[in-house]
C-alpha cells in the first residue's frame, strides 16, 4: 500500500508539482541574479556575448569590441586604485552621513509631532511631504545648480548634502511617522503617570525603541543616496563625485585627465560599486527584520 510514500496517481501529481515549483523558482533565480553576474564576469573579462554568438570576437562595422573570454582581475585592480573607486565611496559616504545627519536630525522630532502630539493641519502636513516625494527632480535641478553656482555651494559636500533632502527627507519622516505610530499608546500613557514630561517621554521611553526603525530608515536612506545620479551628476564636480556618477562616467576621469571608458571597466567599476550596499543590508538583517516587525509582535 502506498502510504504517501508517491506511490500512486496524488504522489506523482504531487512529485510533478514539486519539479514544476523548483523549476519556476529556479528561473525566477538565474533571472533575477543575471544583470549581476553578467556585470561581474564582464568585469572579469569574460564575455558571455561571445559564448552565445559562438564566436570568440565579435565585431561591429569591421572594429572588434570583445575580447573574448580572457578571465583577469585587471580591470578590479585597476578600479580599485586609490584615485578611482575608493575616491568615489569615500565621497559617497561623506554625502552620505551629512545628508542622512539632516534628515534624522529634522526627520525624527517632525515624525513624533505628527504620529503623537495633537499638532494642527498635521494631515495636511503629511500628505504634503508625500506629495514632495512625487516631484519630479527635474523640475528644480536647474534652479538648485544656478542656485548653487551663485552661492559658491556646487560641487561642495555640504552643497550635495542639502540637495539630497529632496531624496530622503519626506521618505525619513514618512518611516519614522510610523514607527512612532507604532509604539502602543499605553507606553505614553504610562510614561506621563510617572511624571514624565513629553521631551522626557520621547528621549528616554520612545526613543530607544524606535531605534530599530530609525536603522531600517537609515538604510534606506543610504541605498537612496548611494543610487542617486541626477542630483549628484547635476550639482557634483571632480572633488565631490560620487560612486554613481563616477561610474558612469568613468573612474578615472578628473578635470585634469581624460581616461577612454571601457565596457570591462565599466561593469568592473559596477560590480564594486553593488557590493558596499548588499553587504550593508546582510549585515543589518537583524535590525531591518525588528524595524519592520516594530508594532505587530505585540
Amino acid at each position: 500500500m502506498g502510504l504517501g510514500t508517491g506511490d500512486g496517481p496524488q504522489g506523482r501529481r504531487a512529485w510533478k508539482t514539486r519539479v514544476l515549483l523548483y523549476a519556476v523558482v529556479g528561473v525566477v533565480f538565474v533571472y533575477s541574479l543575471w544583470p549581476i553576474l553578467t556585470m561581474f564576469l564582464e568585469g572579469y573579462n569574460v564575455d558571455l556575448g561571445a559564448v552565445f554568438a559562438g564566436k570568440a570576437i565579435r565585431f561591429i562595422g569591421g572594429l572588434s569590441y570583445s575580447g573574448g573570454i580572457n578571465p583577469t582581475p585587471y580591470y578590479f585592480l585597476q578600479a580599485l586604485g586609490a584615485e578611482a573607486y575608493p575616491r568615489l565611496a569615500l565621497n559617497t559616504l561623506v554625502v552620505s552621513a551629512l545628508s542622512i545627519s539632516i534628515a534624522l536630525a529634522v526627520g525624527i522630532p517632525a515624525a513624533y509631532a505628527l504620529a503623537r502630539l495633537d499638532v494642527r493641519g498635521k494631515t495636511l502636513v503629511s500628505y504634503l511631504l508625500l506629495a514632495l516625494r512625487t516631484v519630479s527632480q527635474f523640475v528644480v535641478i536647474i534652479p538648485l545648480y544656478i542656485t548653487y553656482s551663485a552661492l559658491g555651494l556646487y560641487d561642495t559636500f555640504p552643497g550635495i548634502a542639502l540637495a539630497e533632502q529632496m531624496l530622503i527627507l519626506s521618505v525619513a519622516v514618512w518611516m519614522l511617522k510610523g514607527f512612532f505610530a507604532d509604539v502602543p499608546r499605553d507606553v505614553y500613557e504610562a510614561a506621563t503617570l510617572f511624571g514624565k514630561r513629553e521631551w522626557q517621554t520621547f528621549r528616554r521611553v520612545v526613543l530607544p525603541m524606535v531605534a530599530p526603525g530609525i536603522v531600517v530608515t537609515t538604510m534606506f536612506a543610504l541605498v537612496l543616496i548611494w543610487n542617486d545620479f541626477l542630483i549628484a551628476d547635476s550639482l557634483t564636480g571632480a572633488a565631490t563625485k560620487t560612486v554613481a556618477v563616477g561610474v558612469w562616467e568613468g573612474l578615472s576621469i578628473t578635470q585634469l585627465s581624460f581616461s577612454a571608458v571601457t565596457w570591462n571597466g565599466l561593469n568592473a567599476a559596477g560590480t564594486l560599486a553593488y557590493i558596499p550596499a548588499m553587504a550593508v543590508m546582510l549585515a543589518v538583517r537583524k535590525y531591518l527584520a525588528r524595524g519592520f516587525s516594530l508594532g505587530l509582535t505585540d
